[in-house]
């Protein structure tokens, strides 16, 4: 009797680790960020560390492209959200950038502001909805 809950149990546990493996191992980093120049892509990562705030922009390689990635936390539901990471890069052509990890507890999201460097006015942000 006890071999055979003892196969019952390590059979169950091969079907469960079969059936969560594929998931965990073909899940993305990143989101599925659109192609379109000039046009930030934001999302946030879940780490050991807390979270990581990223983003990403294309654009020709002769562009000077600014990129600013931002987390932001809320304190209580209609109060203001406040920045509590932050990363800016400026480079020629598509960038991609992530913030320090922030452990929180918060409502929190994630927002990218990028686009020509020289031309600010032509700058775009997107933001992730609040988690």
């Amino acid at each position: 009797m006890i071999s055979r809950i003892a196969g019952l149990m390590v059979t169950a546990a091969g079907v469960l680790a079969l059936t969560a493996a594929p998931s965990s191992a073909t899940a993305p980093v990143e989101p599925s960020c659109s192609t379109l120049a000039n046009i930030p892509c934001a999302w946030h990562q879940l780490t050991d560390n807390g979270i990581v705030g990223s983003a990403q922009i294309s654009a020709a390689d002769s562009q000077l492209t600014t990129l600013r990635v931002e987390v932001k936390t809320q304190q209580a539901w209609g109060s203001p959200w406040v920045t509590v990471a932050s990363a800016t890069l400026t480079r020629n052509g598509s960038v991609q950038l992530s913030t320090p990890a922030v452990t929180t507890r918060l409502r929190s999201l994630v927002c990218a502001t990028g686009g020509p460097a020289e031309q600010p006015e032509l700058q775009t942000t997107s933001c992730t909805s609040p988690h």
